[in-house]
């Protein structure tokens, strides 16, 4: 028998694993570093599996990762990472958001980056692209690349399904039972609830319509091309969406195949504390608590008041407070108690699955609420804006989270809150059933992510998984014109009883006059 070298076997194989190799362009001009985060597991996963980046975005990866090249477009918009305030992202609740989003985080986004060198330069690249990533989020604009390189396009977002991408999909909706990526109330809706949904719902696809998609598709075709067809049509044919989502820990909802929830993909298990934080986790308090407002919003920038009555609040408890800021930028003349430790940076993950923490304090970001439930740890919620609402309600409604309302904010309700989450045992006990039921799944959400990009490449696309329900009209999804017939015809039938009757009727006095006459 043949004995085939080890070395020659190693190489082929090599070069058959090659040959399904997918040349892939990834653009993410969002700046936001949270959602990087999320996209960043995902992007170095597919180098793993031998697939080839070009990677455009604001964050270059910190050291050289094989088959992944980076294209940076940092300094082309801001940088929102520990910059934000407290009061700047208060004033984008609600529907003003969507505004904000489409226009400071969308089109504005979008043309600045369309008018780097780096863009220009990838408009008149030669390489033979496999698939288009892109986020769906403040713009569509960049999915004309899918269109510029004759490929299929798969779009991810860090959220739930945005209320604008459900109609793209054919993905059901229904604002009797699916609460809208704004709305403040949990899955049981009473009226009212329905009616701000429904007009949530309904302001946020034409705010984003107007705000967002009519300017983009303006600057798309004009750095692509007037031959590029609408951003609507192309958004319809996006072959899939990856959501941060999953139905242990939110809506459940039907969807559509083209839809795949991967909740936590930015997950990856949680490594202990190195030593330098495992000194900080030391105490000889109950434990610790955890604050943070994220990688965007600076807690430092918390009114002076606000800030002294959390301190006064924490001092008053029997636990050791992280707090993630950075003291010499708080305000002056603070009363600092004992028990507080401040630092620029946290290493969260590690830090939310680590023993001696008992409580989170959060602004109700959907990847820290996320990492929280992972690691079983219950929740104090301070929402600002966006989704955090939302995300918290959901969280309150599973038995694992208290919220307190900013404007509520006060050394009573710290007290309350903080006090009933850490002495009652339900709290960490339903925070433990949730992260078990959110980690139990047949795969992986990094597998599931990986298995259905590579279906897209496989199959060049997704059209026979697409709905049929996307294509039709709204009065022909919404059965109005069945709607019409069904009333219409007994309308049309009674109509014509009548006239038949009165028309009998005539018929039957011209016979008796005609009669009378005769006589």
């Amino acid at each position: 028998m043949l004995k085939i070298p080890v070395i020659v076997l190693s190489v082929s194989l090599l070069i058959l694993k090659q040959c399904h190799a997918a040349n892939i362009l990834v653009i993410l001009p969002y700046p936001g570093l949270s959602h990087f985060i999320m996209f960043g597991s995902l992007l170095r996963e597919l180098t793993d599996r031998e697939h080839n980046l070009d990677v455009v975005s604001h964050f270059s990866s910190m050291m050289p990762i094989e088959r992944y090249n980076d294209i940076p477009i940092r300094g082309s918009v801001p940088i929102p990472t520990n910059n934000v305030s407290v009061q700047s992202a208060r004033n984008f609740q609600g529907l003003h958001w969507i505004k904000e989003l489409s226009t400071t985080n969308g089109v504005d986004i979008c043309k600045n980056a369309f008018e780097t060198s780096q863009l220009q330069n990838l408009k008149n690249s030669t390489t033979k692209y496999d698939l288009v990533i892109t986020e769906l989020f403040g713009s569509d604009c960049m999915l004309g690349w899918a269109w510029h390189f004759g490929t299929p396009s798969v779009v991810l977002s860090t959220s739930l399904v945005l209320p604008w991408a459900s109609d793209r999909f054919g993905l059901p909706d229904n604002p009797s039972y699916i609460p809208s990526y704004l709305a403040r109330s949990g899955d049981t809706m009473n009226i009212y609830d329905r009616i701000w949904n429904i007009w949530c719902v309904s302001m946020a696809k034409i705010m984003y319509y107007w705000y967002s998609t009519r300017p983009s598709n303006l600057l798309a075709k004009n750095f692509f091309g007037e031959n590029m067809p609408h951003l609507d049509d192309l958004a319809y044919n996006t072959s899939l969406q990856l959501i941060n989502s999953h139905f242990s820990i939110h809506t459940s909802r039907p969807l559509v195949p083209t839809v795949i929830e991967v909740g936590g993909l930015h997950i990856p298990g949680a490594n202990a504390v190195d030593e330098y934080f495992n000194d900080v986790l030391n105490t000889n308090t109950r434990g610790i608590i955890y604050f943070t407002m994220g990688s965007q919003v600076l807690t430092e920038t918390l009114p002076k008041e606000t800030i002294q009555t959390m301190f006064d609040a924490f001092a008053e408890l029997p636990y050791k407070v992280l707090w993630k800021a950075n003291r010499t930028n708080l305000p002056g003349k603070l009363k600092y108690p004992d028990n507080i430790h401040f630092e620029d940076w946290f290493p969260q993950l590690a830090i939310l699955c680590d023993p001696r923490v008992k409580l989170f304090i959060s602004h109700g970001g959907m990847m820290g609420t996320q990492e929280a439930i992972f690691c079983a740890v219950p929740i104090l919620g301070i929402p600002l804006y966006a989704d955090q609402h939302s995300n918290i309600k959901k969280a309150e409604s599973m038995g694992l989270a208290l919220a307190i309302d900013y404007d509520d904010i006060s050394k009573k309700s710290i007290l309350e809150a903080t006090k009933k989450l850490l002495n009652n045992a339900t709290y960490k006990q339903n925070a433990q059933k949730i992260s078990e039921l959110f980690k139990d799944r047949s795969f992986t959400a990094m597998d599931t992510a990986i298995y259905w990009i590579e279906y897209v490449i496989r199959n060049n696309g997704t059209r026979h998984l697409q709905s049929a329900s996307k294509t039709l009209p709204l009065y022909q999804y919404y059965l109005l014109d069945i709607g019409a017939v069904l009333v219409g015809i007994p309308i049309i039938v009674i109509i014509l009883f009548v006239k038949l009757i009165k028309f009998l009727v005539g018929c039957f006095k011209i016979k008796k006059n005609l009669k009378v006459k005769t006589k």
